[in-house]
């Protein structure tokens, strides 16, 4: 079976035992991010398929992580710089995808209303399409800009020429270090979290994860099964995110009054299955995290060995 993209390994372990092969390494998992934000930035821009921005949007956030793991190797301002640029990349893309998963998971959700209900379910999904075509032609504008192509050349030429000014690289440190974050980040939370807590241990979650995959090709079998944790546990997490976002958008759909009653009727009741959504998540990650740590603890202590 082919490989996904973003699990690709171009080295082999007995070859990743130096910082030169490291870095090698590194840029060549930057070259596959690249490659993918290329491959899908057309299909992103046509808009007929939603998995091409969210492979798109996938490959610059991993782009960002990776330069982020490797930081203290690299010159800070120019490693910053480019971070900056993916950031925005990133937030353009973001708007539109939040409103792809917002439409998806609304769409299942109407669904299942009463027939009497259906009328106003249509016009919330009507108000929805609205907001992602506005948001759509800010992301198609922003994929003609001379910004974006100047961003594609930048990350070839730092593939290509990377600045390094610290021969030290250890891929297994570097991951053991993001691991040291989120345990702290999850130690720190309070016994009721709230979803701004929560959101913040996700994307060290991520961050931890991506940085589990670079080390891959290293520590083997233990990474692998860390990085496999962190994915669950970064989609329960997700979820839980994506129904605090759910229920954020609807309240600003339908504000207090100025709205039929069906239709703001219809509104609180999915309102109410997101606080539902987000307690069930909640508990979920309470369950999950143990696992998580335990895998940590096991795979960055024998990389260490």
């Amino acid at each position: 079976m082919k490989p996904r993209i973003e699990r690709d390994a171009p080295d082999a372990p007995e070859r990743l035992g130096s910082s030169a092969a490291a870095l090698d390494h590194v840029l060549a998992m930057m070259r596959v991010q690249l490659e993918a934000i290329r491959a899908h930035g057309p299909g992103a821009r046509l808009g007929t398929d939603p998995e091409e921005l969210h492979k798109m949007r996938t490959a610059v956030r991993r782009l960002r992580a990776i330069l982020r793991a490797v930081l203290a190797r690299l010159d800070r301002e120019w490693v910053e710089g480019l971070r900056s640029e993916l950031e925005w990349l990133a937030s353009v893309l973001g708007a539109v995808r939040d409103l792809d998963v917002l439409r998806h998971y609304l769409r299942t959700e109407l669904a299942s209303l009463e027939r009497a209900d259906r009328p106003a379910a249509r016009r919330i999904l009507g108000r929805l399409d609205a907001e992602r075509a506005r948001t759509r032609e800010g992301l198609v504008v922003a994929l003609d800009d001379s910004r974006y192509f100047t961003l594609l050349d930048r990350l070839e030429e730092a593939i290509q020429h990377p600045r390094v000014v610290a021969a030290n690289l250890s891929l297994p440190d570097v991951a053991s270090a993001e691991f040291k974050k989120l345990r702290k980040a999850v130690q720190a939370l309070p016994k009721k979290p709230s979803a701004r807590e929560l959101h913040a241990v996700r994307i060290k979650v991520k961050r931890a994860r991506y940085a589990a995959e670079l080390a891959q090709a290293v520590v083997g079998r233990p990474a692998e099964r860390f990085v496999s944790k962190a994915r669950k546990l970064q989609d329960i997490l997700g979820e839980h995110q994506d129904a605090v976002v759910t229920e954020e958008r609807l309240h600003t759909l339908f504000p207090d009054g100025g709205h039929g009653h069906r239709e703001r009727s219809v509104a609180e009741r999915l309102m109410k299955r997101q606080r539902i959504r987000r307690q069930a998540a909640r508990a979920a990650f309470l369950a999950q995290w143990p696992k998580l740590k335990r895998r940590g603890r096991k795979a960055w202590k024998r990389a260490r060995q």
